[in-house]
């Protein structure tokens, strides 16, 4: 009878040992992952996830111009949703010449190497100018822009107050 109960335990925990082994082998599994292809892609990168591509249209475009997705994307026939694969929307190719200027102006005049839409390390970005309006105000309104006058020679700053006269020459 102990002779039976020996080999039943050691059946049993042998199971319960291959069970283990089955459920750690299966939970240090991932599911394959297929990533999402985008169509119509021209500037951000083809194998851009769907957070980073959220986070850029929605955070930086959106917030940056005040804007939603139908601002440039055209609306799918049909549907209350936009057909983000259209270029449709003649506003599209324009954001599209904004994000190529945006890089362009981090590489050339702040030295971002490989600067990319969204990456923390730009400079500039659309809020540079937009601050969440879709058309930025260019009629120097902001109080941030001051004429300095030419190089080498500073020009007053609107609403400063004046220089203190020059002290009188000795001879």
């Amino acid at each position: 009878m102990k002779k039976l109960l020996l080999q039943i335990n050691r059946k049993l925990m042998v199971m319960i040992t291959m069970v283990i082994v089955v459920i750690i082998g299966v939970a240090g599994t991932t599911a394959p992952v297929h990533p999402v292809i985008y169509k119509n892609l021209k500037i951000l990168p083809q194998d851009i996830s769907r957070e980073a591509l959220h986070d850029i249209m929605e955070v930086q475009f959106g917030d940056a111009l005040g804007v939603h997705c139908d601002y440039c994307h055209a609306k799918e026939p049909g549907a209350d949703h936009p057909d983000f694969a259209s270029d449709a929307n003649p506003r599209k190719d324009i954001a599209r010449d904004m994000m190529r200027m945006v890089l362009k102006m981090n590489t050339d005049n702040f030295q971002v190497a490989k600067p990319m839409i969204g990456d923390s390390l730009m400079v500039v970005t659309c809020y540079t100018c937009h601050h969440g309006a879709a058309i930025p105000d260019t009629k120097g309104k902001n109080p941030e822009v001051h004429d300095f006058g030419p190089p080498g020679k500073p020009g007053p700053v609107p609403g400063a107050p004046a220089a203190p006269p020059a002290p009188p020459q000795k001879n």
